[in-house]
């Protein structure tokens, strides 16, 4: 069985210009998806919890998922976008410091400001034109960039080798039986610690990583199938259709049926507010 994302739901972006006057606060809601800023000009501030983290010009912050956080502006920050599922084999090479749970960031100066700028503004307009072929380039200039940006922090010793292992080990056999202490010991690691590890790496519990790699592909099997519900389920390791159905409810808001009914077109969230200009 091949895993993949639907090409529709796993890449939103944008360009946020804040042209209020004074003080602007919003709050993100697209919050299943890995999250990636990089600020183009003006200053802002990006909080999570109790800390805030100030962002000027050449600042870039990645978000893992499950992160609830909000944005505090000035006039004139403009920042680009991304909320995207983070490929298996980008998590294996990226490893850089928490500056808060959840959050990494890095600053490009120089010649690497100006690539990556061009780079993520490019990988935007793909997404918004999407003409044939656009969603393998705006990945490529999208990781390019978070491989410029990180390389510094990249570790030595092995670690993407036994996150991308854990990650094919979480993807093989039916979800019920799935035995994090089996993934934990192929990989030479006790369970807490490779429980740490991976939540560390990937943002997410070895589960809830596993359960959301399948339901995206649920997602575009029912948009781009007319595979029975049950066969999806089949092929996605979750036996029972009934398990299936209340699993992808719970992820998505609707039942399989009716989120195939309804041939939804992905929402764009805007990370803005009231006289932000977002283009």
């Amino acid at each position: 069985m091949t895993l993949g994302p639907s090409q529709d739901a796993d890449f939103f972006s944008g360009r946020t210009r804040v042209i209020e006057n004074g003080f602007c606060e919003w709050r993100s809601h697209w919050l299943h998806d890995w999250s990636l800023i990089l600020t183009l000009g003006g200053r802002g501030a990006i909080v999570l919890g109790e800390r805030r983290f100030e962002s000027e010009p050449g600042e870039m912050t990645l978000i893992a998922p499950e992160h609830p956080h909000l944005f505090r502006s000035e006039p004139g920050w403009d920042l680009v976008w991304f909320h995207f599922l983070m490929r298996p084999h980008l998590t294996a090479e990226l490893h850089w410091p928490e500056e808060a749970p959840g959050l990494r960031h890095c600053r490009l100066a120089g010649a690497d400001f100006r690539r990556g700028r061009a780079a993520l503004l490019e990988a935007s307009q793909l997404d918004h034109r999407r003409a044939s072929g656009w969603h393998g380039l705006a990945y490529a200039l999208l990781e390019e960039t978070l491989m410029r940006g990180f390389a510094g922090h990249k570790q030595s010793g092995g670690d993407g080798e036994w996150l991308a292992r854990a990650q094919r080990l979480l993807l093989q056999g039916p979800a019920e039986s799935l035995s994090v202490d089996r993934a934990a010991a192929l990989c030479g690691m006790s369970r807490t610690k490779f429980y740490a590890a991976f939540k560390r790496a990937a943002g997410v519990s070895p589960r809830a990583w596993r359960e959301f790699q399948l339901l995206r592909r649920a997602q575009f099997l029912l948009q781009s199938t007319s595979l029975p519900v049950a066969e999806i389920a089949r092929q996605l390791g979750m036996g029972d259709p009934f398990y299936f159905s209340t699993r992808f409810r719970r992820f998505c808001g609707q039942p399989p049926t009716e989120y195939r009914r309804n041939r939804p077109e992905p929402d764009k969230p805007v990370p803005g507010c009231r006289g932000g200009e977002t283009v």
